[in-house]
């Protein structure tokens, strides 16, 4: 039987993972004001670095602050640069943006109408930290500090960064943390590695081999999931400028493009799988 997706969606149970990416909660943003629209509602939400913003955003049902935060951000009101050199070093203190965080979001992930699932790194343990409970900015802001631009962030006696470094999409996370759920619906926005030539310089080179084993690591996630018999389905957005903190202004694009995109395929024909 062939359906739209948005129908489909309609009448399962859908967690939605939204991938990490730099600056990539414009394009996040986009993608779930369609689905709102289409009257998909989730029953989770989770996300590593831009899209554990997006999703802790969505899970407390405050979409429309979120939006109006984005699209009228300046790069003053997150820019800390830190004098520290001492390591382990990153251009941001990470403080103001903490302040947009709490300034914004509930204090808990238990204030949250819809369950959020967010990963961090733990560079003390060496290993995925996934968040249910507790302080949700904080859990946020650490999935969120990208290594070089931002502080690490400590959490008790352990430092953590980007949960993009490990999880791409934390579907296992999600699936083994969050509510039950029939579809995992992932918001993709691939990394820009992923789409250049073999890069020549050892430094590039070593950044690109990192967006190609994270992809391959997500697409063993998913395969895992699969095999559980979870449905996966990725709407991938490919923003047509990436915005960046220096141009910013290339947000609202990103944003428009995602949501036209994400419309189109919640408007598409969708075959269901048989049960």
């Amino acid at each position: 039987m062939t359906v739209t997706l948005a129908a489909h969606l309609r009448e399962r149970r859908v967690a939605v993972a939204l991938s990490s990416a730099f600056f990539g909660f414009f394009a996040h943003t986009g993608f779930l004001r369609a689905l709102e629209a289409a009257g998909v509602a989730p029953v989770a939400f989770g996300g590593t670095s831009a899209g554990a913003m997006a999703a802790a955003f969505a899970g407390a049902d405050r979409l429309d602050r979120f939006q109006a935060l984005i699209t009228s951000v300046h790069r003053r009101d997150f820019w800390d640069p830190s004098p520290r050199l001492a390591p382990p070093v990153g251009l941001l203190k990470g403080r103001l943006f903490e302040g947009l965080l709490r300034d914004h979001l509930p204090s808990r992930f238990e204030d949250c109408p819809t369950p959020v699932i967010t990963v961090s790194t733990n560079l003390t343990t060496r290993g995925r930290q996934v968040d249910t409970r507790g302080d949700l900015p904080l859990a946020v802001l650490a999935s969120s500090a990208l290594p070089i631009l931002f502080h690490p962030v400590r959490r008790g006696p352990d430092l953590h960064v980007d949960g993009g470094l490990l999880d791409k999409v934390p579907g296992r996370a999600m699936w083994d943390h969050g509510p039950p759920f029939d579809v995992l619906l992932v918001h993709q926005i691939p990394s820009a590695g992923l789409e250049r030539p073999v890069a020549r310089s050892p430094m590039r080179f070593v950044d690109q081999a990192l967006d190609w084993v994270r992809a391959d690591a997500w697409g063993h996630q998913a395969a895992a999931l699969r095999a559980l018999g979870v449905e996966i389905v990725e709407i991938t957005s490919r923003p047509p400028a990436r915005p960046n903190p220096f141009r910013l202004d290339r947000g609202l694009q990103a944003l428009a493009a995602a949501h036209a995109g994400t419309a189109a395929a919640l408007a598409a024909g969708h075959t269901v799988p048989r049960q």
